[in-house]
């Protein structure tokens, strides 16, 4: 219970989900996956999330969603023992009236280790979809704080 007291007066604050505060006031975000949990974050915001680019502010372009798995390690036999799971998210970041994208396409990373194991194959699958989903969770908040900062930086 201190710590808790001695924490908020330090004005101490867990990041919360939603939390992504962009400075616009209408976003237009095509797509799934990466786009779609960015669509999801800003629910909670001030910035509106339009159904047609016409209607927004800017564009937030998710424009390709690559999943990887590679083999990371071997064991002594000759078997898998470890994966890593990528995803690499290529946007860009444009706003209505002006001429060049304010965030040109650029590439966003993440990265996690799974280990593999022959006994639970479906349990270890359905491991490796709730990594891809974390990951797309934490590269939509990484991109959604490149736009707020690219935005704050335009003023």
């Amino acid at each position: 219970m201190t710590l808790a007291l001695l924490l908020s007066a330090c004005g101490f604050q867990l990041r919360g989900e939603g939390a992504a505060t962009t400075g616009l006031k209408s976003l237009y975000v095509p797509g799934t996956g990466v786009a779609q949990e960015i669509r999801r974050s800003l629910a909670s915001t001030p910035t509106k999330v339009m159904q047609k680019q016409k209607d927004a502010e800017a564009v937030l372009h998710i424009m390709s969603e690559n999943r990887e798995k590679t083999v990371q390690t071997v064991t002594g036999a000759g078997r898998v023992y470890e994966f890593q799971l990528t995803l690499i998210v290529r946007y860009q970041f444009a706003m209505e009236g002006r001429e060049m994208p304010v965030i040109a396409p650029t590439e966003a990373i993440a990265r996690r280790l799974i280990t593999y194991s022959e006994a639970a194959p479906i349990a270890k699958e359905n491991e490796e979809q709730l990594l891809f989903r974390d990951m797309q969770i934490e590269l939509a908040d990484r991109i959604l704080r490149q736009v707020a900062i690219a935005r704050r930086d335009m003023q």
